[in-house]
This record gives structure tokens, sequence and C-alpha cells, in this order.
């Protein structure tokens, strides 16, 4: 049976490695720039692509999948010999992408946690893991708008689980991965709504695009000099 000292250890674990704000570090080094202020705001591998260097997008995505996403819940197989479907290994992996989004060391501002998930899905339903970017890379080849296409693949995952005859755990684990993602969408990075823009349109562009305004270009490339 697992120590309540064990279990104490590693969720604390799963969250702070969670909270390492990957992206915001490799900015801050390398460009010497706060993330936050440019493009959309996200801590995550896309602003840093068009932000800081091209470069840094792979070994950012290798730590946040392997690292961040994969290592709670390989411990939790691993080393504490936790089954697929244990409920405490869906809080392990709940508590790394709550961390990833909200940041303890950004003052609970983050990423979307994509990378994350894709690292929780790959130790935990891989399966599940291939329909997801099967269809979220799909969609974005035909229509080059990512945003909607990510939130299908999503909305799907606990069919999938289901579908697929998954534990019931990892079927809630689905559902809880979206219902994060769809708050963290929703409140950005704790962005307020500009004035001269209706609540309702902007927090429909942040629900289905996942960016404030309609135009791609004006939130991939904001900087701080310019006017949203």
């Amino acid at each position: 049976m697992m120590l309540n000292t064990d279990l104490l250890l590693w969720y604390l674990y799963s969250y702070f490695i969670g909270c390492v704000p990957t992206a915001y570090i490799i900015g801050k080094l390398v460009r010497g720039i706060d993330l936050r202020r440019y493009g959309s705001g996200n801590i995550g591998g896309a602003n840093l692509f068009f932000h800081v260097s091209k470069a840094w997008a792979f070994p950012l995505g290798l730590f946040e999948v392997f690292i961040k996403g994969g290592s709670p819940i390989y411990i939790g197989l691993f080393l504490l010999d936790l089954d697929r479907s244990s409920s405490l290994l869906i809080y392990a992996g709940l508590l790394v992408l709550i961390g990833n989004n909200w940041s303890i060391f950004l003052r609970f501002t983050g990423g979307r946690g994509i990378a994350v998930i894709t690292g929780l899905l790959l130790a935990l339903a891989p399966i599940e893991l291939g329909l997801f970017l099967a269809i979220a890379i799909g969609g974005w080849a035909l229509s080059r708008s990512s945003g909607i296409w990510v939130l299908i693949s999503l909305i799907l995952l606990p069919l999938w689980s289901f579908l697929l005859k998954e534990p019931i755990q990892l079927v809630y684990f689905s559902v809880a991965i979206l219902g994060i993602v769809l708050l963290k969408r929703l409140v950005g990075n704790w962005t307020p709504v500009p004035n001269d823009r209706s609540i309702i349109k902007v927090l429909t562009n942040r629900l289905l695009r996942d960016r404030d305004t309609s135009s791609r270009d004006e939130w991939v490339l904001h900087k701080p000099n310019e006017t949203q």
C-alpha cells in the first residue's frame, strides 16, 4: 500500500513540475523578453516559435511532453506500482495540467497545456492520443485553423475512451481535461476584455478560436509597442 508521504511527495512533484514555465524561461534567457507581453500572451510553444526562436520549439516540446506530462504518470505506474485506471494516477495528471495552465511562478498565468496533455495521453491512453492528433493535425492541414480543431479533438476524447471500453476513470479524466482547457481559453491569462469589443464576441473567439480577435495575424504577431 502506498504511504501517505509517498502520495504527498508525488502530488507535490506533479503540481510543481507542471508549474515550471519552460517557454517563459527560454524567452527570458534567449531573448530577454516576457512572453506574456507578446503575441497571444500564452506561455507555450506557438508563442515561443513566433517571438523567440523556431529552434527552441522542439526541445520545449520534448520537455513538455516527456518531463511535464509523462514523468508524473510514469512515476505512478512504475515506481508506485499503480494501475492505469487508478484514480490516484488521474489526480496526478490533473495536477500537472493545472500547474502548467496556472503556474504559481507566474502569478497563476501559463500555457494551454496541449503538449502536456499529449504527454499524459501518451502515458495513459496512447490510442486516444493517436485519434486526438489525427483529428487536430488533419483539421489544421485542411483549414489552417488549429484552435477549433484542437477543441473538436478534445471534445471527442471522452467519446473515444468510452467506445474503446476504457476504465471509467479515463473517461472522467478526458472530461476533466476538456473542462480545464475550456476554462483556460475563456479566462486566458486573466486578460480583460478590451472596452471597444463585445464581451460575447471576445469570449466566443476565445472558446472557438483560442484568441481574442478574428484576425490570426493581429493576435499572433502582437508586440508590446503595438495596440491590439
